[in-house]
């Protein structure tokens, strides 16, 4: 049974995929980890924290497995896949980039620590539950979970990343997401996709950045059609 790794976005918890863990459980091996800091996984979080996380989960699926990633969890899983490429089949990569290291990303890290933690997680909470009235709860309980202070450090580790040079060593099949409506992600996609050796690139049509919960049956088809 092939196995499945989702990779949720910082602020997030595997928590977010419970629909994918739901249609693909009896087909695939389906893990959902908490990254460090996130949902019952101690803090604090770190890119090298987070990947090791992922390799563990690698390492106890005995065979090589799918990751799927969404936003900065598409960073771990590119990390991953350049620690451990005999152990990864192929890689799910939504809204995610090589670098975020621009200005408009470091104004953004700006503004967003200015803010204190509850109106930190009332900007953040419409985008990490995709606008779903339904997933507003659970986004505005994950982001309280990890923390102004985490949540921060992980997108300045993020921005300090820059995995342009070494795109060309993924050399697993990839598929590269992205939503139509996520604007300012798509140049980003789009630097992935013509990154990497046997990457392809698919917009999705009125989907916005946490688009899996948007469009979960699309998302999890799109995922059962990769893998196989």
């Amino acid at each position: 049974m092939p196995a499945l790794i989702f990779i949720h976005a910082f602020g997030s918890s595997g928590r977010a995929f419970q629909a994918q863990t739901t249609a693909l459980g009896e087909e695939y091996r389906v893990h959902t980890p908490d990254l460090p800091g996130h949902g019952s996984a101690p803090g604090p979080l770190t890119l090298d924290r987070a990947v090791a996380t992922v390799r563990q989960v690698l390492t106890e699926a005995e065979e090589p497995a799918y990751l799927v990633a969404v936003s900065g969890g598409v960073s771990v899983a590119l990390l991953t896949a350049l620690a451990e490429p005999e152990k990864v089949a192929g890689l799910v990569l939504s809204g995610g980039a090589a670098h975020t290291g621009g200005a408009g990303a470091a104004v953004q890290r700006l503004v967003l620590g200015l803010l204190p933690q509850p109106l930190l997680v009332r900007a953040l909470a419409p985008m990490y539950s995709g606008g779903m009235a339904a997933h507003r709860q659970q986004a505005e309980e994950d982001l309280r979970r990890l923390g102004k202070g985490d949540f921060l450090a992980g997108l300045r580790e993020l921005g300090r990343l820059d995995l342009r040079p070494r795109l060309t060593e993924v050399e697993a099949p990839t598929l590269v997401l992205c939503g139509s409506k996520d604007r300012a992600n798509i140049p980003f996609a789009e630097e992935l996709a013509e990154g990497m050796p046997r990457a392809r690139l698919r917009l999705i049509a009125d989907a916005g950045h946490i688009w899996n919960l948007q469009q979960p049956q699309l998302f999890t088809r799109i995922v059962q059609e990769f893998a196989g």
